[in-house]
């Protein structure tokens, strides 16, 4: 019967990848946020052994206000990735951004399957297949899972440590993890669930090691006495510098004080109280609650000959189901086109030879917007990130060609196109035929 099961359990887990992988190549670009775990991942890759050449980036990391991420990141995530992908990049001289990224996919895939096993486990087959189907047709978990955040890295580490109570990643990845997994501890000691002395036995060895790995790794790299994620959350949490990039005003609603046993909801609660917030913030709470809600699904589903309440609410169930989906998709065609940056990059080199000297500049713009390393696809070209560079500098004359934002676009007309399936069927169809630039004046 288990054996049974297990096939039976593989066309979600083959889903769940599916998904993923869709929305990896429908954005296979990456935001200032991922910044750098990719390039620091790319170096690695390609210098393996250089470190001076590897720490050329972290010193032009550190200077770059190209990023707001004014702090220090580990070194753990990158070396991990670059672990993993370093036999793609031997088999082929050309390391492909859809192959990279599925590299962590496969992390994050592997952890919410390894969890849904064990829900599967605990609370029946009906919940486990509910679980993978609300996982997969949520946008922002299937989305992240193919994103280089620091949030995602810690991610697997912190979905398979949900049943085992026993956490490390907050130490080297995300420090507000502590927060999280504090809670899931503290209602497991009231519950009497874990004794004060296991855990001790346990956290306290785990916590140390993983301490003096990530100081280790990013001392070396950084090259000085550094824990990353500790100043993360000195310089976001005690000095409240997150806000410089916005914030958020705090509406969180208790219905009954139960909730107060909820660690995914206490920890969207405590994180609440900073200004900056972020959906990534508190991504580490998503398949908990999506196993709540697969839990009340079931529930509604297996009483489905009860009552005609029960009927309607399954019906509920399926159409939230699709709306969801439905949901996913209008963000991943949103998302498509939030990265002109990168879909630039791609241009210039599907525009021009890979023989043909080319020395482009990239402006802070593409570079925020999807533009990596990862996209330097010919040897011969260069590729220049200057962020002093505007037109009235007369450096600018020795790039042949210019990836940066426009001004304005000034459309004008096309042609005609008839349609009998469109209302109205004849429309005219405009195309960007000027751009307008304006003049940076130096401050």
């Amino acid at each position: 019967m288990a054996e049974k099961r297990n096939v039976l359990g593989l066309p979600l887990l083959f889903l769940l990848i599916a998904v993923s992988l869709l929305h990896l190549f429908i954005c296979p670009f990456t935001k200032v946020e991922e910044s750098f775990n990719l390039q620091a991942t790319h170096d690695i890759l390609y210098h393996r052994l250089d470190f001076d050449k590897v720490r050329t980036f972290v010193l032009l990391f550190s200077m770059t206000i190209m990023t707001p991420c004014v702090v220090p990141r580990t070194f753990l995530g990158p070396l991990f990735l670059s672990a993993l992908c370093s036999p793609v990049v031997s088999l082929f001289n050309l390391l492909d951004a859809s192959k990279f990224y599925t590299q962590l996919i496969v992390c994050v895939i592997g952890s919410l399957w390894h969890m849904q096993r064990e829900v599967r486990r605990q609370f029946g087959s009906t919940v486990a297949v509910l679980f993978c189907l609300i996982c997969a047709s949520q946008f922002h978990l299937m989305f992240y899972s193919t994103r280089t955040l620091p949030n995602v890295f810690a991610l697997p580490i912190e979905t398979w440590l949900l049943h085992q109570l026993l956490c490390i990643s907050h130490h080297v990845f995300r420090s507000e993890l502590c927060i999280y997994m504090g809670l899931m501890l503290l209602i497991s000691l009231l519950s009497r669930r874990l004794g004060l002395l296991k855990l001790i036995y346990y956290a306290v060895p785990a916590g140390v090691l993983s301490l003096a790995l990530t100081v280790a790794v990013d001392t070396f790299f950084w090259r000085k006495t550094l824990w990353p994620e500790g100043q993360v959350l000195w310089y976001n949490t005690v000095l409240n510098k997150s806000s410089n990039w916005g914030i958020s005003f705090t509406f969180v609603i208790f219905f009954c004080m139960d909730y107060w046993k909820s660690s995914p909801l206490g920890f969207i609660l405590i994180y609440s109280l900073l200004p900056h917030k972020e959906l990534r913030f508190i991504i580490y709470t998503f398949p908990v609650l999506s196993l709540v809600a697969a839990r009340g699904c079931s529930f509604i589903l297996c009483n489905y000959q009860k009552s005609w309440m029960y009927k309607l609410g399954s019906a509920v169930v399926v159409g939230q189901l699709l709306t969801n989906t439905a949901y996913s998709g209008v963000c991943l065609y949103v998302s498509h086109h939030n990265y002109p940056g990168g879909r630039g990059m791609l241009e210039l080199h599907n525009l021009l030879p890979p023989t043909k000297n080319v020395f482009v500049h990239i402006d802070t713009f593409a570079a925020e917007t999807g533009v990596s390393r990862f996209l330097e696809l010919n040897k011969n070209w260069r590729y220049d990130k200057r962020e002093d560079m505007h037109p009235t500098n007369p450096d600018i004359k020795m790039y042949s060609h210019l990836l940066m934002e426009p001004m304005v676009f000034i459309e004008g007309y096309s042609n005609i196109a008839f349609n009998v399936l469109n209302f109205p069927p004849v429309t005219v169809r405009l195309e960007q035929k000027a751009v307008l630039m304006e003049q940076i004046n130096d401050v």
